[in-house]
């Protein structure tokens, strides 16, 4: 039996050896934890290191998910230490919102504008230039112009759209003219839509436009420009407005209205969907919703016919989708990566074959197979060959709205060309002067 006394000391024997264990023990669970704190200190550390070191790009753009996506997420795989975050505008406000994120501070770092936005946002001093840093690209590309203002480079020219004509067929057989050969001059024209048309049977030889903001400059000018015609003259000082080109193709235009349904364009292509239109001129969108719309319907695109056979040109509205960067962005370089991403002539095409709308800005694209392949949207490319973009002025929308509201006062009978001409002439002179103060 042991004593109390060897018991003490036996505790206090266990507890001294006991002690150096409990030492070491503690020391151990203290290097434990400073290992699991130094690895979690090191995960965020690196993870922190990662975010500082990745790039986070905002893209405001205004195709749909299924039309852009594919592109981006090749551009990021070819590119990991960039992530794109897009967001999508609508061509209602989408002009609005990029105002009032350039005057909050706000703006994307890489942005689609309009053709017809870029000089005004330039003017204000808002966009990034680039006139050093495209030069490889401007041999490539159509559609500088629209991105230039005075000497200097403020974008890149993406994708184009322009406008076509489309006929149908069954109607042109029906009215005895044949279905292989669409119009090239305005007599062949007006000819075709006047033994077509017989509003008794519900069936309209020509879509005319009419009461639409955007549009109708779009459907008249073809005429204007390919007869030679001109909105302002080289230098963007002087109104050519009221020349005898433009009068010429205004009378022509409203000759069409005995011909025409006028109509604004969205009932226009429904109803040459429905087979009850022989000619209309529209967009790209058409070789999209048609299939989906009325597969049914026997339907050709050609180029806008021309003045004559012996003089003229082919001429249509030319509207690109310009890339561009603020001058305030941060990333700016990153974004002119993305930018030149997009605009290379496989990515183009991806877009232009996805959306039907619009075709590349990359010269000689009309030789690709795909185009091969697809003869009526190759069409389109050929029509943008001789396509003209509106004049590149700061005070663009103002002139586009004189002339629409001239062309639809002289089609409702409102004013007589010339008289509508001349004061055109003088309202988009007072625009150009007061851009100048």
């Amino acid at each position: 039996m042991q004593s109390r006394g060897v018991e003490v000391w036996r505790s206090r024997e266990q507890a001294a050896e006991e002690k150096p264990f409990e030492i070491e023990k503690i020391m151990n669970l203290r290097r434990v934890f400073l290992f699991i704190f130094s690895f979690i200190f090191f995960a965020f550390a690196l993870s922190g290191c990662g975010r500082e070191k990745g790039v986070r790009l905002t893209f405001w753009q205004f195709w749909p998910s299924d039309v852009i996506e594919p592109i981006i997420t090749e551009f990021e795989r070819a590119n990991p230490g960039i992530k794109v975050e897009m967001q999508q505008l609508t061509w209602q406000n989408g002009f609005e919102k990029i105002v009032a994120a350039v005057s909050s501070g706000t703006q994307p770092d890489l942005c689609e504008l309009g053709s017809t936005w870029v000089p005004r946002f330039a003017a204000d001093g808002v966009l990034g230039e680039v006139t050093s840093e495209v030069g490889a690209l401007r041999d490539s590309l159509l559609f500088w112009e629209s991105c230039t203002l005075d000497g200097k480079i403020y974008g890149i020219p993406w994708v184009a759209g322009t406008r076509a004509l489309f006929y149908n067929k069954e109607l042109f057989q029906e009215a005895g003219l044949d279905p292989d050969s669409p119009p090239s001059t305005w007599e062949e024209l007006i000819e075709c839509a006047r033994r077509i048309h017989s509003p008794r049977n519900g069936v309209y030889g020509y879509g005319m436009n009419a009461g639409e903001r955007y549009v109708l400059f779009k459907k008249f000018m073809p005429f204007a420009w390919g007869n030679g015609g001109r909105i302002l003259n080289q230098d963007l000082r002087r109104s050519e407005f009221a020349s005898g080109e433009n009068l010429d193709a205004l009378l022509f235009y409203c000759s069409l209205k005995k011909y025409s349904l006028v109509e604004k364009q969205d009932v226009l292509d429904m109803t040459f969907k429905q087979g009850k239109v022989g000619l209309e001129i529209s967009g790209g969108w058409n070789l999209k919703t048609i299939p989906a719309d009325a597969p049914d319907l026997k339907f050709g695109v050609a180029v806008v016919p021309k003045p004559k056979a012996c003089c003229g040109v082919h001429a249509s509205f030319a509207g690109s989708e310009i890339l561009v960067t603020f001058a305030k962005s941060k990333r700016h370089k990153d974004a002119l990566k993305l930018a030149r991403f997009l605009v290379e002539k496989q990515n183009m095409i991806a877009l232009c074959r996805s959306a039907k709308s619009v075709q590349p800005t990359f010269r000689g694209v009309e030789n690709d197979p795909y185009y091969d392949s697809n003869p009526l949207e190759r069409t389109f490319v050929v029509q943008l060959s001789t396509a003209i973009a509106p004049p590149p002025h700061p005070r663009w929308p103002e002139i586009e709205e004189v002339i629409e509201s001239t062309v639809e006062e002289v089609v409702y009978g409102v004013k007589k060309p010339e008289e509508a001409l001349l004061e055109a002439d003088r309202k988009i002179s007072s625009i150009v002067s007061n851009a100048e103060r």
